[in-house]
């Protein structure tokens, strides 16, 4: 659909609400050129749980003895 600047400035809040609840595009015109474009909101996902767990799953590489105690240099050297 297409207004002009000066009727959508006399209906801008049942413009804005018929996007929001029809979810139709409106572009705005000067002198028959579009000059601007109001668009419905993109629709509200919520990301899948199922594809957060295990999404990092073979990042991480681990080295062997990364588990064992800091020797004495290396304990003083992280404080």
């Amino acid at each position: 659909m297409q207004m002009s600047i000066s009727e959508f400035k006399a209906k801008c809040t049942q413009v804005v609400r018929e996007v929001g609840t029809k979810y139709q595009t409106v572009e705005l015109t000067n002198r028959g050129k579009v000059v601007a474009r109001v668009v419905p909101p993109e629709p509200e996902t919520k990301p899948d749980p199922q594809s957060f767990f295990g999404s990092l799953r073979g990042t991480v590489a681990y080295q062997p003895g990364w588990d064992e105690p800091l020797g004495e240099d290396d304990w003083e050297a992280c404080q």
